[in-house]
């Protein structure tokens, strides 16, 4: 059976906003500027390790704009970061100059940024990763930029879109 969102009951019976139809009266507003960019996207989602971030904004604005442009000219990239400890901060390190060399820095006209971490309610730290026991380790938020954006990646941010 068709599920009818908003509409009908599980059971099929009709729901209904109103027994008189709505008319909306009003002005429509629209940008008095906008922008086209029809040159190359670099969409980046850093995930905190651990983090479900499936179905949030970076991926549909990847679905949205996957209809406009080719495989050439989007590119969406989801990197799980994790530097807790001081080696797993050496290999994040690492990871991210390898990251860096492989997308390069000009040949993207958008670069769009997002990062997705939990955060530590009492005092706004930002996680970082995981320790050996599996505790999450959190710093700083200036040390938390300063370490994701490390090893070539700095960069890649400047002139983007966070």
């Amino acid at each position: 059976m068709p599920y009818f969102p908003f509409t009908q009951t599980v059971q099929g019976n009709p729901v209904l906003a109103s027994n008189e139809p709505t008319f909306i009266n009003g002005v429509c507003e629209r940008a008095s500027k906008s922008q086209v960019c029809g040159g190359p996207i670099l969409i980046i989602h850093f995930v905190y390790t651990g983090l479900n971030a499936r179905g949030g904004v970076p991926h549909v604005l990847n679905t949205a704009l996957e209809e406009y442009y080719s495989e050439n000219n989007l590119h969406y990239l989801e990197v799980v970061f994790d530097f807790g400890t001081r080696r797993k901060l050496r290999l994040w390190r690492s990871e991210a100059e390898s990251l860096a060399a492989t997308i390069g820095e000009d040949i993207f006209q958008q670069k769009i940024f997002f990062i997705s971490v939990h955060s530590k309610v009492t005092r706004s730290d930002l996680f970082a990763g995981k320790e050996g026991d599996g505790s999450d380790v959190a710093v700083r938020p200036e040390e938390f930029m300063n370490y994701l954006f490390s090893g070539g990646l700095q960069p890649l941010l400047e002139e983007s879109t966070t």
